[in-house]
C-alpha cells in the first residue's frame, strides 16, 4: 500500500488510473490466494443483483467492472494526502446536504449509512472539507500496518476514525451532534434479515438499534461515480426514521426494510459500483 501510495501521488493521474485498471484485470483474470475467494464473492453479489447466473456474460462483464472500481478506488484514497479542497470538489458534487442539515438540525447526531458502494471515502471526505464533523466507525483491518496507514490517511483530511470495538465513543459522537457514518453490508455478529433482491441477506443491526437507542437520525449516502470522465456525485438521501413503539424488533425491521429498498435502487443502476469482497446471502455453487 505504501508502494501504490507514492505510485497514486507522483503519477500523472491519467497513467495511475491505466495502471489501476490493469491490476485489476490482472488480479481478476488470474487470482491467486485470498483474491479467489474475492472473486467468488463479487461473482456472487453480481449474480445477486443481476438475477443471473454466473456464467452469462452479463455477470462477467459487471464482475470485471467491480474490479476496476475498486481499483479506482484504492488509488484514488492512496492519493488523498495530495488531494486538497479545490481539486476535491473538482472531482467530488456534494448532493442533497439539505437533507444532511435537516438530520442535524434535531440536535441528535446523525448516522450515515452506506454500504461499499463506490468510492465512500471520498463521500466523508467532501462532507469534512465542507466544514461538516464527520466520524467513520470502521472494522479494522487484519494487517496492522495497513489499518494504521488507512487511520492515518482518514485523520490527516479531518476525519476521526472509530473502531467497532469503541462504540461508547461513537455514542458520544451522536450527543455532540456530529456525523457518525457506518457501512451497514458486512457481515457481522449481529444482524437481522431482509430481502435483498428477493434473496435473504444478513444486513447488521447495530447501526438501527444505535439509532433508536440515542434518537439518532439515519441519513442513507451513496456516491455515484460518471463512467464518462470519473467525477462523481456524493447523494445524501432524506432521513430515515427508526420508530420507538411497543415492539423494537418490529420498529428495526421496518428501519432495515426502508434502507434496503434504497441500496436496491443504487445497486440496480450500478451494479459495478458494489465493492463488497465479502458474500451477501446464501452461495450458489
Amino acid at each position: 500500500y505504501k508502494v501504490g501510495e507514492l505510485f497514486s501521488c507522483f503519477l500523472p493521474s491519467s497513467l495511475a488510473y491505466w495502471v489501476a485498471k490493469r491490476l485489476a484485470d490482472l488480479c481478476f483474470l488470474i487470482p491467486i490466494g485470498k483474491y479467489r475467494s474475492y472473486k467468488k464473492a463479487v461473482v456472487h453479489n453480481v449474480c445477486l443483483v443481476l438475477g443471473k447466473d454466473k456464467k452469462d456474460p452479463l455477470v462477467r462483464k459487471t464482475a470485471l467492472g467491480v474490479y476496476r472500481n475498486f481499483a479506482k478506488y484504492l488509488r484514488e484514497f492512496l492519493w488523498l494526502p495530495g488531494l486538497d479542497q479545490n481539486r476535491c470538489f473538482g472531482m467530488v458534487t456534494p448532493l442533497g446536504v439539505e437533507n444532511l442539515d435537516c438530520a442535524l438540525s434535531k440536535k441528535k447526531g446523525v448516522i450515515l449509512l452506506s454500504i461499499h458502494f463506490g468510492n465512500w471515502e471520498w463521500g466523508g471526505l467532501s462532507l469534512a472539507l465542507s466544514g461538516y464533523k464527520v466520524n467513520f466507525l470502521v472494522r479494522p483491518h487484519e494487517n496492522k500496518r495497513t489499518d494504521r496507514l488507512f487511520n492515518h490517511i482518514r485523520e490527516k483530511k479531518r476525519i476521526k476514525v472509530i473502531p467497532l470495538t469503541r462504540l461508547k465513543e461513537g455514542i458520544k459522537v451522536l450527543k455532540r451532534n456530529e456525523i457518525l457514518a457506518i457501512l451497514a453490508d458486512e457481515n457481522l455478529e449481529q444482524t437481522m434479515k431482509a430481502k435483498l433482491f428477493s434473496q435473504e441477506v444478513d444486513i447488521p443491526s447495530g447501526p438501527f438499534r444505535l439509532a433508536r437507542r440515542t434518537k439518532a437520525v439515519i441519513t442513507p449516502a451513496f456516491i455515484v461515480r460518471n463512467r464518462w470522465d470519473g467525477r462523481q456525485r456524493g447523494i445524501v438521501e432524506a432521513p430515515l426514521e427508526v420508530k420507538k413503539g411497543e415492539s423494537e424488533e418490529k420498529d428495526l425491521q421496518e428501519a432495515v426494510n426502508s434502507f434496503i429498498q434504497i441500496v436496491e435502487d443504487y445497486l440496480r443502476y450500478y451494479p459495478d459500483h458494489w465493492l463488497l469482497l465479502e458474500p451477501k446471502g446464501e452461495f450458489k455453487k
